[in-house]
């Protein structure tokens, strides 16, 4: 080994470190913060000593004890959180790659085909371009952008929890005040004209388009197996569906009906929507079997990010439109909450596979 691959070697173990430790430290304290507000459950030695079974000796406690805590549910093999996001999504997944290919902005040439929200316009390192990838001045962006009741102006990389997004209602400013807000964004943007989302989702809640996130895995014998799916929905007018922008989140069946709970990102049970008063178990998805077929077809295509996140929304038509593909970085909690363990029966499979 030269000197050149034992400084590259000893520089990826540090990054590793580090990342381990920012994780568990991070992890441990938001875990902790949780728990202060829920029915805290204590594992006894025989749990952990399941826990270890599966994960070995040097294993936060804290992420069971919290889905222990919020759901009432025990499992030595729900997925630790640091372990997750310092080994397994970026086993699965090329964080190098997702810096540049994890973009908005790319989505119509990446997902060719594939219903997408329509893009009014965009840019990329302070340049604009309309929907036809013609350069053109903010001012005329804000024109273009102004011809549409709503729209979406939405940042076009890390934008995960709902951040970076700006919802513009037309009637309410003027093109000039929407010309000041698309020059204030220092980052790359899309802008989106507002979905018209399904008559049953809407009926959920009507304030935010309410999404279908699904977490699918490409195997290495090429078939893509869908792991968990909840549905995000918006509170009190939000309009957003992020947990961590204050939404909730219920389980679906695999013929996607929705499960009886639904929870907020720090463990909260709620029996019905909080805003609409809905029972969620009454209400199955449009259209399910699709957009299941939407994302195996897909995630096939992506073989450097085999462990995607998917968002879906249902159209006016209850057809399926592609709001994001997270390349790395996507969230499990609410997942576990509401679905269990990540990977089910396949949790020691995939820790084998990632440790071997």
């Amino acid at each position: 080994m030269n000197i050149f691959n034992f400084l590259e070697n000893t520089c990826k173990k540090y990054l590793l470190f580090s990342r381990k430790k920012r994780q568990y430290h991070y992890w441990t304290k938001y875990f902790k913060n949780c728990l202060k507000s829920l029915n805290r459950k204590t594992l006894t030695n025989s749990q952990k000593k399941e826990i270890r079974n599966v994960f070995g000796s040097n294993i936060n406690y804290c992420c069971h004890e919290f889905y222990y805590s919020a759901t009432g549910v025990f499992s030595p093999l729900y997925m630790s959180d640091p372990l997750y996001y310092a080994y397994i999504d970026p086993y699965f997944n090329d964080w190098e790659r997702a810096k540049y290919i994890d973009h908005k902005c790319y989505y119509k040439r990446m997902f060719c085909g594939v219903q997408q929200p329509k893009l009014i316009a965009y840019s990329m390192n302070g340049f604009w371009y309309d929907q036809n990838d013609c350069l053109i001045s903010v001012a005329e962006a804000a024109k273009l952008s102004a011809k549409f009741n709503t729209c979406f102006v939405k940042r076009a990389t890390e934008s995960e929890g709902g951040h970076g997004i700006t919802f513009i209602d037309n009637s309410a400013i003027t093109e000039k005040q929407l010309q000041e807000i698309l020059s204030s964004k220092s980052y790359d943007v899309v802008i989106q004209e507002g979905l018209r989302q399904s008559e049953t989702l809407s009926k959920i809640n009507s304030s935010s388009v309410n999404t279908i996130r699904m977490l699918s895995l490409l195997k290495k014998d090429g078939n893509v197996k869908i792991y968990s799916t909840i549905l995000r929905m918006g509170i009190n007018g939000a309009k957003v569906d992020n947990a961590s922008s204050g939404g909730i989140t219920v389980g679906v069946y695999d013929n996607g009906q929705l499960k009886e709970v639904a929870y907020s990102a720090k463990g909260v049970k709620f029996q019905k929507h909080p805003t609409s008063g809905i029972d969620f178990k009454d209400f199955i998805i449009p259209n399910f079997e699709k957009i299941k077929e939407l994302v195996t077809q897909q995630a096939k295509l992506l073989p450097h990010f085999r462990l995607v996140s998917w968002d879906i929304a249902l159209n006016e038509k209850d057809m399926p439109i592609l709001i994001e593909a997270n390349l790395h970085f996507g969230e499990i909690d609410f997942h576990q909450l509401n679905n269990g363990p990540l990977f089910g029966d396949d949790t020691k499979e995939i820790i084998k596979e990632v440790f071997s």
